[in-house]
């Protein structure tokens, strides 16, 4: 036995005498072992999630059980038939920073509560234990579960389990071997907690272990039982504080906003097109909000994350997930928060707002919110408000599910670091990180982030009123980075699954309404027009036809029928293939094509529903990131394909590294047919696609554009850095070495060189 299991019993033996002198049974004198292992063979039985390591580094303890980063293991144990539940831990840290933690932790169906709690500080590889004794909940439990789990950022942060023991008191009859169902009573009773089946469980972070003793002068109690807004207020006061802790209370069931139309507050910023004055207007209120959330420890989860159509005039909602928490000074409630974005309707202009409010069992405050950020050149607003709501707690269908889902797409993050922590993790570069983020007026940048090695390092997100209390889940329109993003993959997956045969089919094939075209599009193939080299055009300037009333009338147009009749409105001027005109209808009608291509090969009828359930899904991105603005502001039309997605820093970091580092692979399987991948990242000295017109000139390959860095530049050699582009002043860019650089804004600001120059200290571009 090793000297780490001597201290637990010694300890337990002392916590039995002192229980005994004060009157009370002792339970180690009387318990009987329900469960015990020391791992020495392994952890079979177990649940393993993440990266785990049956046998540790001798170094620490061998026959020990290593979890590193995010990860864990989980063991259901049943204790029917026994009574005084006691759980003895012992485990040990190495590597950690201030946000990691090493976690013993016990779920008695009513979600996961933290035992024994390893943090920066007790990472010194010294084994620690400790005991938990007559567990609510854990008696006559058929479904009893414990877990070591570690929430480290990288897989160099370590945890270690090595022993633990479940006893209890046996020879108690068994009242019943089932857990009980969870109520669906009324709206005025607290719905029954829903547990997480394995292999799911608690999202990587909880449980908070602050005391909920929070200095707040913004959004108190007061503020929000019976206080009213007058304008915005400094975002970080929105969001989860250093010292929460853990909720009082669980939120399932459906949040309803009352009189949005009619209430809250307004100011415009920009306003090109004079879409609001000094008169009420719909554009300045909210639509109408009606979601459900379920709730996994301290985090908040919609059931409903993706783009949602309204039914509103100007907007639809993205409601991300937020976070639930309790502070000493609210009187006994707990308190909520969840980023949301209004997106305009038809468009791509996101706005980014924030939502938070009070509850209890029964029933919830009122809801503070407000807008003061958004990536869109043309309308930039602030709105505010605080509005009485309709809390109804209910058990959400599926609930375990939603808790299960949102608990690995966080697990599954790429490893985050702030941006200045680039020059520290590569000291000897001499990387200067104020490059990254140059060139772009600070009041204009959403985010940005560089992506080397695996690690995302990231900007925070400023917003007009401070930084945004959810950065990590703020959404960024895609615009024209989906003509790589959605269309080219899209196109790539075809390629993949049917053969490059496709990429030469041609568009009259499988669009019909070519035929009433004043252009030529009998010979145009799915290549040509992802090229944006049709030979159909008007004006041959630099994307002269892009800012024309013609593109005008094909961007307003709502219904299918009509944007599909403007997106051929254009004349035959030279063979396809042959010369370059940028045409976001051309990404729209090869999008088309491909879902009439992928129908009649009986894979489905959608192309985006393609995309998402067989590239964006396996790669982890987030929910809000699986859907797209649509054609009949309808959630079953035709997706815009050019435009129209919604990204997280994350979700656009594993896009690039998916193309840029995985050569197309997810899970040891080739998704992407790699031979037009290699054309679109400039892999192919022999395909570099087209010249673009204009100054200065790049070239356009499969819905990617790309750069040349020569001499002239101080290189050794010449290469081509492929990029992806959006509306507004939005950049991809994937170099050589291996490295992302993008960043989000609307300024029209296109400065990103400088960058690429200096992500060449981290590795060089030239070999």
């Amino acid at each position: 036995m090793k000297k780490s299991v001597l201290l637990s019993l010694s300890i337990w033996v002392a916590v039995s005498l002192m229980l005994t002198a004060m009157g009370s049974p002792a339970p180690a004198q009387q318990a009987s072992v329900i469960y015990s292992t020391n791992f020495n063979s392994g952890y079979s039985g177990w649940t393993a999630s993440g990266t785990v390591d049956g046998v540790a580094t001798p170094a620490i303890v061998a026959n020990s059980v290593r979890l590193r980063g995010t990860s864990s293991i989980t063991r259901a144990v049943s204790t029917v038939g026994y009574t005084g539940i006691s759980v003895t831990w012992n485990m040990a840290a190495s590597s950690l920073e201030s946000a990691d933690h090493c976690y013993a932790e016990i779920n008695t169906g009513s979600g996961w509560t933290a035992i024994g709690t390893l943090n920066d500080g007790q990472d010194n590889s010294a084994f620690i234990s400790g005991t938990s004794n007559n567990i609510s909940g854990a008696d006559q439990n058929a479904s009893f579960q414990v877990r070591y789990r570690g929430n480290g950022a990288t897989t160099g942060d370590y945890c270690y389990a090595e022993d633990i023991t479940i006893s209890g008191t046996s020879g108690a009859a068994p009242t019943s071997t089932a857990i009980p169902p969870t109520a669906t009573t009324g709206p005025t009773v607290t719905p029954g907690p829903t547990s997480t089946p394995l292999p799911g469980g608690s999202v990587p972070g909880d449980p908070l272990t602050g005391s909920g003793s929070v200095t707040r002068t913004l959004l108190t109690y007061a503020n929000l039982t019976s206080g009213s807004s007058t304008a915005p207020v400094d975002d970080g006061a929105f969001a989860l504080p250093a010292n929460a802790a853990m909720p009082l209370h669980t939120f399932e069931g459906s949040l309803v906003l009352n009189n949005e139309s009619t209430s809250g507050g307004f100011s415009e910023v920009t306003d090109t097109y004079r879409y609001t004055g000094s008169a009420d207007d719909p554009r300045k209120h909210l639509p109408d909000f009606n979601f459900e959330f379920v709730q996994n420890g301290s985090h908040l989860i919609p059931v409903t994350q993706g783009l949602s159509i309204t039914g509103h005039l100007y907007w639809n909602y993205i409601v991300g997930p937020g976070r639930a928490w309790s502070e000493t000074s609210d009187s006994g409630w707990s308190r909520a928060s969840f980023p949301f974005a209004l997106v305009q309707r038809n468009s791509n202009c996101t706005h980014n707002g924030v939502m938070t409010f009070l509850f209890n069992g029964s029933s919830v405050s009122n809801v503070r919110y407000q807008i003061t950020q958004e990536t869109c050149v043309y309308y930039k607003v602030n709105m505010w408000g605080q509005l009485s709501a309709t809390y109804s707690p209910y058990a959400v269908t599926n609930a375990a599910t939603y808790k299960a889902n949102h608990a690995t797409e966080v697990a599954n993050r790429l490893p985050t670091k702030s941006i200045a922590e680039l020059a520290t993790d590569y000291p000897s570069s001499g990387v200067d990180t104020s490059v990254f983020g140059s060139g772009v007026t600070a009041a204009h940048m959403t985010n940005y982030g560089v992506v080397f090695n695996g690690v995302n390092y990231v900007s925070g997100c400023g917003t007009r009123y401070g930084q945004y209390a959810y950065c990590s889940s703020m959404r960024t329109p895609s615009y024209s980075t989906a003509k790589s993003a959605m269309a080219s993959i899209s196109l790539m997956r075809l390629g993949q699954k049917y053969g490059t045969g496709v990429y030469n089919l041609l568009i009259q094939d499988y669009v019909p309404e070519y035929s009433s075209s004043i252009g030529v599009w009998t010979n145009v193939t799915f290549n040509n027009t992802i090229d944006m080299a049709t030979g159909n055009y008007r004006l041959a300037g630099y994307e002269s036809d892009e800012a024309g009333s013609y593109m005008e009338t094909f961007f307003l147009a709502e219904p299918y029928s009509d944007k599909i009749t403007a997106a051929f409105n254009f004349p035959s001027k030279v063979s396809p293939g042959t010369y370059w005109n940028y045409h976001s209808s051309d990404t729209f009608i090869v999008g088309r094509a491909m879902q009439n291509y992928l129908n009649a090969q009986g894979g489905g009828s959608d192309i985006f529903n393609m995309l998402r359930d067989e590239v964006f899904v396996p790669l982890n991105l987030s929910k809000g990131a699986l859907t797209s603005v649509r054609t009949d502001n309808s959630a079953s039309g035709q997706a815009f394909a050019g435009y129209g997605m919604f990204w997280t820093q994350d979700d656009i970091a594993k896009v690039a590294m998916l193309l840029n580092n995985q050569n197309g692979v997810i899970n040891s399987t080739q998704i992407l047919q790699p031979d037009m991948l290699a054309d679109s990242m400039q892999d192919d000295a022999t395909d570099r696609g087209l010249d673009t017109t204009g100054t200065p000139v790049f070239k356009y390959n499969n819905g990617f554009w790309a750069k040349e860095f020569t001499s002239a530049d101080g290189y050794t050699c010449s290469f081509y850095t492929p990029f992806m582009s959006g509306y507004g002043g939005i950049t991809v860019v994937m170099m050589p070495n291996g490295a992302t650089y993008y960043y989000f804004s609307d300024n029209e600001e296109y400065s990103w060189s400088t960058s690429v120059n200096e992500a060449n200290k981290l590795a060089p571009h030239c070999p």
